[in-house]
């Protein structure tokens, strides 16, 4: 993967994250704002820079106490990469049985079935730039609004590895 992938994290867990000690209960603290079941729950990858970029202006305050580590994943990670809406409602409905575009308000922001069967199959989900700007203001069409930005999101943690950063950031933010 030729994208720069980061994860931001208190400074508190940094040792833990980079000596692989992360558990499910460090995993929700240090994950960027889940907002379950919409969101599923994993580590939050920014990708070259796209949370980042979206923090600034937006929650500036966020990154307070907050730490920036390189990320890895494996070559061989089984992400389902959303290249378009249209992709993701395929995918939900050969996953759910469900029309997403059927659904009522509620159903479309409770999706804890949709994303435990997307763990089942899949070590973490992608949702690509292009599509996330296509759709994020669509009304009828709540999933991709709720991610802020690109972003990669892990739930394997066999699939994913951590590396300090020199100066705390490779896009030379030095926070």
């Amino acid at each position: 993967m030729k994208q720069k992938l980061t994860h931001w994290i208190d400074k508190s867990l940094k040792n833990k994250i980079l000596q692989g000690q992360f558990t499910q209960k460090i995993n929700e603290e240090t994950s960027l704002l889940i907002i379950e079941p919409l969101k599923p729950e994993g580590f939050w990858l920014s990708v070259n820079g796209s949370w980042e970029r979206w923090i600034e202006g937006n929650w500036d305050s966020w990154l307070i106490g907050k730490v920036c580590l390189r990320t890895i994943i494996a070559k061989d990670i089984n992400l389902f990469i959303i290249e378009s809406k249209e992709q993701f409602l395929r995918e939900f409905k050969e996953l759910t049985g469900k029309d997403y575009m059927k659904l009522g308000i509620v159903e479309k922001w409770r999706l804890s079935d949709f994303h435990r069967k997307l763990k089942e199959k899949y070590d973490g989900v992608w949702l690509k730039e292009d599509p996330f700007y296509k759709h994020r203001l669509n009304i009828d069409f709540p999933y991709f609004y709720s991610w802020d930005c690109e972003s990669i999101c892990v739930w394997n943690k066999d699939k994913i590895k951590f590396q300090e950063m020199k100066n705390g950031s490779i896009f030379n933010n030095n926070r």
